[in-house]
């Protein structure tokens, strides 16, 4: 009797551990930076209503807005739960089942839509200016860190992680005091949450702005995760902040010289630089990529219209400001990143739940807002991979792609494809007609990027990688 209730805990305990498992297999790295794409952000603390400075109220009606308006598939979901003048939890970490409770309905809405997320889980401490952090607050840090890794274990994995250590002065970490405390406990903080979450996306932040490139001097991997060259499964990425309004695009102009367009463009990768011997931003990051084999996604953008409202030097023209983001989205594409882009709560009315409508009386802020949205749902429409007619559904494998795209246009006949870039231009293809159905497309030669396939009146969208 006792062997045959030893066995039936055993297989109750398999029962319960299989079913607080994930229920989708792991993506790797580059599959999650792939599926997070271009996505939108916001910043709330728990409960919503304490802190109206970093807080949108939620509703399911934002996620259905970004992702069918905007076509975002991801976002970056932001807790602060600990701030310099509000915190989540008591003296020891511990977090109350309510707030957990909440943030885990809204990573469930984001799952049912198959959307990819990051939770940044934020301690702002005005103790992490110093060199070594406190052992009473790493410790308030671990517990709850833990509690949320625990709490979260069987999302699906389209749900990454993030511990963010953000205080002004912790961006320079040319201190090796301050090298030693954070390496310290990016492990801690790793080993706790591979406990739970063994193949779950780690993101890790260890720098906040644009012009730092101080995170080369970080210890990576952490934990026991293993080297990226290994050959191992390997799951965490990192991110940077891409800033507000890099460059100089208060010069920008539809008629500027290419010669003028390529020197910005440099000067927007590179955090805001003209200088070439400077690696500072996006190239910092793919410098990075390359010596390390771990992706990065910049976990927040955004354009420069603050300044249209600050009354700030240089200020940029909406114009000028809509030829930054189509620019900086196109060259997040174009390198296989992904970004979360625009603070969700700048356009979301909470008293409507809906996005904020621009009319004619409406300040600078209000059009510019307007703008924006204009831009991307019309970059939406042009490129929307859902937009298929009822009767006749065309689809294209592998997409992305990086060599050749198969089409099987479901009785269209193959000689009507076009392919063309995001600004309209038709491009060159070659084609190889497999039957009056399929064919093989060769995109090889074509830059990396997103293009509109054409047959007739079907539209669908390809990523070249």
């Amino acid at each position: 009797m006792n062997k045959i209730l030893v066995i039936f805990f055993i297989l109750m305990r398999m029962t319960i551990s299989f079913s607080q498992s994930p229920p989708d297999p792991p993506l790797s790295p580059q599959d999650w930076v792939d599926k997070m794409g271009i996505g939108s952000w916001w910043i709330f603390t728990i409960p919503p209503a304490n802190d109206t400075n970093i807080t949108t109220n939620y509703s399911e009606n934002i996620l259905d807005s970004l992702q069918t308006k905007f076509c975002f598939n991801g976002g970056r979901l932001h807790w602060v739960i600990e701030s310099r003048t509000y915190s989540s939890y008591d003296v020891n970490g511990d977090l109350p089942q309510s707030y957990i409770d909440y943030v885990g309905d809204i990573i469930d809405d984001f799952m049912q839509r198959d959307m990819a997320i990051c939770l940044n889980i934020q301690f702002n401490n005005p103790d992490m200016i110093k060199d070594s952090l406190p052992q009473a607050l790493r410790i308030r840090m671990k517990n709850a860190w833990n509690k949320i890794s625990q709490s979260f274990k069987a999302k699906s994995h389209n749900l990454a992680m993030s511990p963010v250590l953000e205080f002004h002065g912790w961006e320079n970490l040319g201190n090796p005091a301050r090298q030693d405390s954070l390496n310290v406990l990016y492990d801690e903080l790793t080993t706790i949450f591979r406990t739970d979450n063994p193949t779950r996306i780690i993101s890790y932040k260890p720098w906040g702005a644009a012009k730092r490139a101080d995170f080369f001097s970080l210890d990576y991997p952490f934990g026991n995760d293993p080297l990226p060259n290994s050959g191992q499964a390997f799951y965490y990425v990192s991110s940077f902040s891409g800033g507000a309004g890099l460059g100089d695009w208060q010069n920008w102009s539809p008629n500027m010289s290419q010669s003028d367009l390529d020197a910005l463009h440099f000067q927007t990768i590179n955090a805001g630089s003209s200088n070439p011997n400077n690696v500072w931003g996006i190239r910092a990051a793919l410098t990075h990529r390359a010596s390390t084999g771990i992706p990065f996604w910049m976990d927040h953008w955004r354009p420069n219209y603050h300044k249209n409202m600050n009354n700030q030097a240089n200020q940029w023209t909406m114009e000028q400001n809509i030829a930054y983001c189509n620019f900086f989205m196109d060259k997040i594409i174009e390198i296989g990143s992904a970004g979360a882009m625009f603070q969700t709560r700048t356009f979301w009315n909470d008293n409507t739940n809906d996005l904020i409508r621009v009319d004619a009386n409406s300040d600078d802020a209000d059009i510019m807002s307007g703008m924006f949205m204009d831009m991307l749902e019309q970059r939406c429409s042009a490129t929307n991979i859902n937009f298929f007619s009822k009767q006749n559904k065309i689809f294209g494998y592998p997409n992305p792609t990086q060599n050749n795209l198969i089409i099987n246009t479901n009785g269209i006949l193959v000689e009507n494809i076009k392919l063309y870039n995001i600004l309209g231009n038709e491009i060159s293809i070659d084609k190889t007609k497999i039957n009056n159905e399929s064919c093989k497309i060769n995109l090889k030669k074509i830059p990396k990027g997103v293009y509109i396939l054409k047959i007739k009146s079907e539209i669908i969208r390809i990523i070249k990688k």
